[in-house]
């Protein structure tokens, strides 16, 4: 099958082409990182002409913001129809990163691949986490979560807690003795963010 031409795309499939491409490309920084991406292997996946990614995305930073973005936005718009239960959300993230591993592996690269240089498109990144920062400020405000604890601290905690089981798997399995993907190991360690999530919640007053 050929890949589709720069002037066969009507307005109306812009969306779904770059839905596609956006697609094709979490694919192909998840394989090979930033670094070894290769725009040519993001058109053949997307059944596109290269010439279409540059015309949306105009270089490879392009596409990997583009593509990071969709991504984190997709996340962030469920989360938004969650009501404020750490224990719900914390749950959420954790069966999210295993089941959608490129995105996880696109952040391992990034790590590997970065070597002290600016994170690609950081201002966006930050705001974006900066906005789960202010929800979790607002909980405490509302007395939800407990107010004792610095909200950056909570997010970098949080973020640790539902990261972990996807990022270091044989870490996880040597713990537990269950493989991370096993009904076994997501029961146990979905009881174990329930506990954490209980543990961050306002304390009753000592009556003592």
């Amino acid at each position: 099958m050929s890949s589709t031409d720069t002037s066969a795309i009507s307005p109306k499939k812009e969306v779904s082409s770059q839905e596609a491409i956006l697609k094709a490309a979490i694919e192909e920084f998840a394989e090979r990182g930033v670094d070894g991406a290769r725009i040519e292997a993001v058109a053949r996946q997307a059944n596109f002409n290269k010439s279409l990614i540059y015309r949306y995305f105009t270089d490879k930073q392009g596409l990997f913001e583009a593509a990071l973005q969709n991504k984190l936005q997709e996340r962030s718009d469920t989360v938004e129809k969650i009501p404020i239960d750490i224990t719900e959300i914390l749950q959420y993230y954790f069966e999210e990163n295993l089941r959608d591993q490129n995105y996880v592996r696109v952040l391992l690269n990034e790590a590997q691949q970065n070597e002290g240089a600016p994170l690609i498109d950081e201002p966006w990144r930050r705001e974006y986490y900066q906005n789960h920062i202010n929800r979790l400020k607002k909980s405490q405000e509302a007395g939800i979560v407990s107010d004792e604890f610095d909200p950056v601290c909570l997010m970098l905690i949080f973020t640790a807690l539902v990261f972990f089981p996807a990022t270091l798997p044989q870490l996880a399995q040597l713990i537990s003795g269950h493989p991370v993907d096993s009904p076994e190991f997501q029961e146990h360690w979905k009881n174990c963010l329930s506990i954490f999530g209980k543990l961050f919640q306002p304390q009753p007053p000592d009556d003592k």
